[in-house]
């Protein structure tokens, strides 16, 4: 099969290519079906998965390596994971999602249209498309305006050969749209000539699989720490280093575009810097991952955001012990760390008010 995907952050869209053999578990309530996945990327192998219905193994061509996760000891783990290594899910997933279900006839917030008849693959299908009306909730900073569906059922044996699903939503006065499509190439229906596949003996020789080690993501910078130095450039290409700033209040933002939660504390930030910038506040934003390119300089313009923004910070990020986004250090005068926080919820903007108007 091959995956196209786009997400709402990005504007290219990526392609992957995946040559899988499953066999449906009816008891498992972590995939419902064995499977053995490869997985190409611009043409190039880069992996397996392999799920036998007790152990989950992750293979990367990259060093030669994987890992393997027992059920029985890492089921809730593997739950919390098991969206990555999905196949075909129309096939494999015990609701057949995206697939509707009867009740999505009778809702009235869905409407379905015949387009017609066209080939696939050297196949004709029955072309479907479903459009879900969503519900607006104003109390949610990102707001849906479009989930549409489409189908094209085989005629021959009626599987769903492809599918896509598009969304279009507005935050902070930027419009963005998501989509994606998944398209069986070739597939046979109850036909696993060989259950070889689905055995651990399956994993090609040269990997050197070990079990698997939790990760443990390092704790923030505690409060008292000198902040690492550093010295990146702006998007107008300003050299800004944290030396120049001695003197000042310095609230430091990691973030990247693509991030929900560093989306909703955009603006936040921004509201702190017009409050606070004439009185000794420096609202820096760190993005480790967006480029120039990425249309960055216009994201962060949809949103407001007139603070300095710093790119090519993965190693500051590093320094910091940054694991999850957004994470936000507040620097003195002196260049002391006094405050560290992850993630972006409610009453964050009120705690970061209060140490500013105590530190300034």
């Amino acid at each position: 099969m091959t995956k196209y995907k786009k997400f709402m952050s990005q504007k290219d869209t990526s392609e992957n290519v995946f040559k899988c053999y499953f066999k449906k578990l009816e008891d498992d309530t972590l995939f419902s079906s064995a499977f053995h996945y490869q997985h190409f990327y611009k043409g190039e192998y880069s992996g397996d998965a392999l799920y036998t219905g007790d152990d989950l193994v992750r293979t990367s061509i990259k060093d030669s390596t994987g890992t393997i996760m027992a059920k029985s000891k890492w089921a809730e783990r593997i739950a919390s994971i098991n969206h990555n290594y999905t196949f075909y899910s129309p096939l494999t997933d015990i609701e057949s999602s995206p697939l509707q279900h009867d009740s999505s006839f009778l809702y009235k917030k869905h409407s379905f249209k015949f387009i017609g008849e066209e080939s696939v693959n050297d196949g004709l299908c029955y072309h479907i498309q479903v459009n879900k009306i969503p519900e607006i909730d104003t109390t949610e900073p990102m707001q849906i305006l479009r989930i549409e569906y489409h189908y094209w059922i085989s005629k021959e044996d009626f599987i769903p050969i492809q599918y896509s699903k598009a969304i279009d939503v507005v935050m902070n006065n930027d419009t963005m749209y998501q989509f994606d499509q998944q398209v069986l190439n070739k597939y046979e229906i109850n036909n696993l000539k060989d259950e070889f596949i689905l055995t651990l003996n399956s994993i090609p020789d040269y990997y050197k699989i070990t079990d698997y080690v939790p990760h443990k993501s390092p704790d923030p910078l505690p409060n008292d720490t000198i902040a690492p130095a550093w010295e990146l450039f702006s998007l107008t290409d300003e050299k800004v280093s944290l030396a120049d700033l001695k003197g000042q209040l310095v609230l430091v933002d990691f973030f990247y575009k693509g991030c929900y939660p560093c989306m909703q504390a955009l603006p936040a930030l921004q509201a702190l810097n017009e409050k606070y910038k004439d009185n000794g506040l420096r609202v820096i934003g760190i993005d480790p991952y967006d480029k120039k390119e990425d249309d960055i300089a216009a994201f962060l313009a949809k949103r407001g955001v007139t603070y300095t923004v710093l790119l090519e910070g993965k190693d500051v990020a590093k320094d910091y012990n940054v694991s999850a986004y957004p994470t936000i250090y507040l620097i003195d005068k002196a260049g002391k760390i006094i405050y560290n926080s992850i993630g972006y919820g409610k009453g964050s903007e009120e705690a970061l008010d209060g140490i500013i108007r105590k530190n300034l």
